[in-house]
């Protein structure tokens, strides 16, 4: 059975391009989408995705607070959080309330397939710029 995937984004071009990129792979299916945490919340409990791919910066409940609630009433969901921000406190804040998995939105296009299969295999996964972030690196900003 093809894990099923939530797509939250407050920018529906953003969820739409998403959306096309994961149609790519045979092995994902998608289940829905939300266009913020509250929404996001309401579709997750309809559905009960395997993967939520959650935007952190978004209206009436930010993904940090959607992740810490989603894993609590949705212990089996993997989440993976999506930022414009690769700043070590955004991403360790993520991880804390449960979250599986971080990309920057600047590298999603080569890491979010990887980013899901590793989820899906209980793997933590941080895209090279959340990974520098957390190490602390000269280039954890750029």
């Amino acid at each position: 059975m093809k894990p099923n995937i939530l797509i939250v984004d407050n920018n529906e071009m953003y969820r739409k391009a998403m959306r096309d990129m994961l149609a790519k792979d045979p092995d994902i299916g998608i289940l829905a989408e939300a266009g913020d945490g509250v929404e996001a919340l309401g579709r997750a409990s309809e559905t009960v995705p395997d993967v939520v791919c959650m935007d952190i910066a978004m209206p009436r409940m930010n993904g940090i607070e959607a992740t810490r609630q989603m894993v609590a009433l949705h212990p089996g969901v993997k989440v993976i959080a999506l930022s414009t921000h690769s700043i070590r406190e955004y991403i360790l804040e993520m991880l804390k309330v449960g979250a599986i998995g971080y990309l920057s939105k600047s590298e999603v296009g080569e890491h979010l397939l990887p980013a899901i299969h590793a989820a899906l295999k209980q793997q933590t996964y941080l895209c090279p710029l959340a990974a520098a972030a957390v190490a602390d690196t000269p280039n954890a900003y750029a």
